[in-house]
């Protein structure tokens, strides 16, 4: 039996070559897009998975609520809070603390006999000793057992491969780590595999704990809101219980400086799990995804899967019309309902399972531009769960389009599908609505992708409030070259003279921070007549007095600062905008001359400089205070480009920057120069913003042609229907216009109906989805207007080809055996 339902249905594959190869393309499409966002959504949700204590750790998280209703969020606490924490909590088994050392501007320098290996090295983090208890972590050579003295290390692989072929052989080696904080020897004793990519934790250099005191003083101290704290509860522990007593603690060391400040500090335990897609902090380096994104192109998956399935309903439903007489024939000569059930079942089945081996070739054949485009590995189509995946997709899909039909037999009984009286007006409904909801779905998307490529180009061309086109970034050598080495300090003003002097560099300045990147520097700073607890979470910029002239940063009241200034022994400082604002300032010239403590020294505000967006539109502005310092990690270039020269930018960028490696490598013959363009950097951040749009404008191009081919093959199926009445009509004297309105105006009508009902639901999802940005497009008409002219366009193309050529035809072809 199994074999002639096999036969039957090949044979209406063969007899039907048009139809089916649409309903075969468009459900390999959908299932390969399934595929491509599943690895995509199992990619970013399963950060910190491979933890094995992965429900149990969780990362302290601060909500102030100041008395004017602001709030900030901080993960960044004093020391002692998480050791306090799991000394007064039972449900705490165990505890880590982790800070940040990238400020420092480091180098990691090896020296094996007369043979001396130096690198600039990022990533150094002063970790505790139970932090690789805690984490899954592995261990290539050596360990922590020597973790809970000072001066001891840990390398990453990665890190290590730098200076040592075998890991077994960096085991007791010593090595110096150089910078802004002068130099210190560490002993390394362990050499760890590198974190996971899903992993919101990554380094390069574990510094032991007990070294920490060296660069930031003691770390018994309840002063110091610089390090991440994480916690491990025992098995079924009340984390909202444990939340409560960390805010306890907090408001018991704190009680009288909360009550002047009328500050409401409450923390809460945000589970591993949950920071790489909920993040609450826009500089949290763990947060790198927006969660609405993947639950976005999930529900695209769904909808364009949707529309494959309602493709292939619509085409056999009309076809299923015509076989019409068929089943009942076949039920006439003994055929059961059950067996009709598995005839379209096998139909559907084999139609899948062609569709899927056609996914598997698709998948191959992009599996590298699809790599490139969502930045994860390629995709093994060949895994056990993607197979797995597909073929669940495929069996779902043969029961939704297989049944269907089945359900619609049942509606009419045997004498009606004999005389042709009752089933198609029933088709008509389905296949109406079905439509309908088909470019419906059609128009959110069109008008999704509009509004995610007008915010993206939005956030890359919005005015910076700085200035970073043409501007080269320097990285510093991996030492402090501008401490009090004069020697150095020498030479390298030696070189940025010589640079000076060539006719397409036009000035200069330096920072230890970069435009485009989280400020890693940073201090709790309060007025010197307000409570401590009333201090504002600022990023600290160190820089020379040329940065703010040279990024074009404006003056907006008092004045910048100059030759002669000093953070250190005279307390100047200039702050931007929005700190003088959050320090209770309506009017940034009443900042002038207030007295700022939470610095190293005490501070006196001299100017106050525009706001700017030093990372991306995503984030408000930061409240920013600029410290003249020699802590710089980074010099900047404005180049200037010659317009009325024969050559071109790329070739007069490429001659200054030759240039410049000149001038290095006789100054700094060990290091490698290391520049970049500011602007590109900057526009790095928005990397999964593009990538995101990238992804969703394909995959709504792949359903809105997957729905017009089915709207093109439903056309021609509903169409030559009608070959008769079109030819009896001509014969009559209608109009080839009016024959073209009478084919397609039920198909206008869907199409216009459909962008109606579709545009609240379009409006309500990206209204929410842009609100997820603090800087954002305002909708417009054109939210409406360009979908639907779109929709209708694509409809037309769609429908019209088939529609003048059986309005064209002959009648008497359609006419002549009447």
């Amino acid at each position: 039996m199994l074999k002639n339902y096999l036969t039957v249905v090949l044979r209406q594959i063969a007899k039907n070559k048009t139809f089916s190869f649409i309903n075969i393309l468009g459900l390999s499409f959908g299932m390969a897009i399934c595929v491509v966002i599943f690895q995509y959504v199992a990619f970013h949700t399963s950060f910190d998975t491979f933890n094995t204590n992965a429900d149990r750790l969780f990362r302290l998280e601060s909500e102030t609520i100041s008395k004017d209703n602001a709030v900030n969020y901080s993960i960044k606490h004093a020391p002692l809070l998480t050791a306090t924490l799991a000394e007064k909590s039972p449900r705490v088994a165990d505890y880590a603390r982790i800070i940040d050392f990238d400020y420092l501007n480091s180098s990691v320098e090896f020296r094996d006999d007369d043979k001396l290996s130096t690198f600039k090295q990022e990533g150094i983090k002063g970790i505790d000793k139970s932090f690789f208890s805690m984490f899954s972590t592995s261990f290539i050579a050596g360990g922590v057992d020597k973790f809970d003295e000072p001066y001891k290390a840990v390398l990453s692989l990665k890190a290590s491969k730098k200076f040592f072929d075998n890991p077994e052989t960096a085991i007791g080696q010593v090595f110096t780590l150089k910078g802004n904080a002068g130099n210190q020897d560490y002993e390394l004793v362990g050499v760890m595999e590198d974190m996971p990519a899903n992993s919101h934790l990554d380094f390069q250099v574990a510094l032991s704990f007990p070294s920490v005191p060296k660069y930031l003083g003691t770390i018994d101290t309840w002063d110091n809101p610089a390090y991440r704290g994480y916690v491990l509860l025992n098995d079924g522990a009340d984390q909202q219980e444990v939340a409560q007593l960390t805010t306890s603690i907090f408001n018991e060391n704190f009680s009288e400086q909360l009550k002047v400040s009328g500050d409401q500090v409450d923390f809460t335990l945000q589970n591993i799990q949950d920071i790489h897609l909920e993040s609450q902090l826009g500089d949290d380096s763990g947060a790198s995804v927006n969660a609405n994104m993947i639950w976005i192109l999930s529900l695209i998956a769904v909808v364009i899967l949707a529309v494959a399935w309602i493709n292939y309903l619509n085409l056999s439903l009309v076809k299923t019309l015509d076989r019409m007489k068929e089943m009942g024939v076949r039920k006439c000569l003994g055929s059961s309902k059950n067996q009709l059930v598995q005839l379209f079942l096998m139909e559907s089945f084999v139609l899948n399972i062609l569709s899927l081996g056609l996914t598997i070739v698709l998948v191959n054949l992009s599996s590298g531009y699809l790599s490139q485009t969502t930045a994860l590995p390629l995709i093994n189509i060949l895994d056990p769960i993607v197979l797995g995946v597909l073929l669940g997709i495929a069996l779902l899909g043969t029961l939704f389009t297989g049944l269907y039909p089945i359900v619609l037999l049942k509606s009419f009984n045997l004498a009606s599908v004999l005389v042709g009286k009752k089933g198609k007006s029933i088709g008509n409904r389905s296949r109406k609505g079905l439509v309908l909801v088909q470019f419906a779905v059609t128009f959110l998307l069109i008008a999704s992708t509009l509004t995610i490529f007008k915010q993206v180009d939005f956030m890359r061309n919005a005015d910076l409030g700085i200035n970073t086109e043409n501007v080269l970034l320097v990285e510093a050598p991996p030492s402090d070259i501008n401490a009090d080495n004069r020697q150095e300090r020498a030479k390298f003003r030696a070189m940025t003279n010589e640079l000076l002097k060539y006719p397409g560099i036009e000035s200069m300045s330096m920072s230890g921070e970069v435009p485009g990147q989280p400020i890693s520097w940073g201090a709790s700073l309060y007025l010197n007549n307000q409570p401590k607890e009333s201090a504002i979470s600022t990023g600290l910029i160190a820089m020379d007095y040329s940065f703010p002239e040279f990024f074009g940063i404006d003056v907006v009241a008092g004045r910048a600062l100059r030759q002669g200034d000093d953070p250190w022994s005279k307390g100047d400082v200039v702050i931007n905008e929005k700190l003088a604002e959050q320090l209770g300032f309506s009017n940034p010239e009443d900042a002038i001359g207030a007295n700022i403590s939470g610095f190293f020294a005490p501070l006196q505000v001299r100017g106050v400089l525009e706001n700017h967006h030093h990372t991306s539109l995503h984030n408000d502005y930061r409240p920013i205070a600029y410290i003249v310092s020699g802590w710089t990690r980074y010099y900047f270039f404005k180049l200037r480009i010659d317009e009325n020269s024969d050559e071109s930018k790329t070739g007069q960028l490429s001659q200054m920057i030759t240039k410049m490696q000149s001038e290095w490598d006789d100054v700094y013959p060990n290091y490698q120069m290391v520049y970049s363009f500011v602007d590109q950097g900057f526009d790095k951040q928005y990397k999964e913003d593009v990538r995101f749009g990238k992804i969703f404008t394909g995959f709504s191009i792949v359903t809105i042609v997957v729905a017009c081919l089915g709207l093109f093959g439903l056309t021609a199926l509903t169409v030559n229907q009608k070959v008769k009445e079109v030819g009896i009509r001509k014969v009559l004297g209608a109009s080839g216009l009016s024959l073209v309105r009478l084919l397609s105006k039920e198909y206008a009508l869907l199409v216009t109906i459909s962008g109606l009902l579709s545009l609240p639901l379009a409006y309500f999802l990206m209204t929410n989805w842009l609100n997820s940005y603090t800087f954002r497009i305002d909708i417009g008409l054109w939210f409406f207007l360009i979908p639907f002219a779109m929709i209708i366009c694509l409809a037309v193309i769609s429908v019209v080809g088939k529609i003048l050529s059986v309005v064209r035809a002959n009648p008497v072809e359609a006419l002549r055996y009447e």
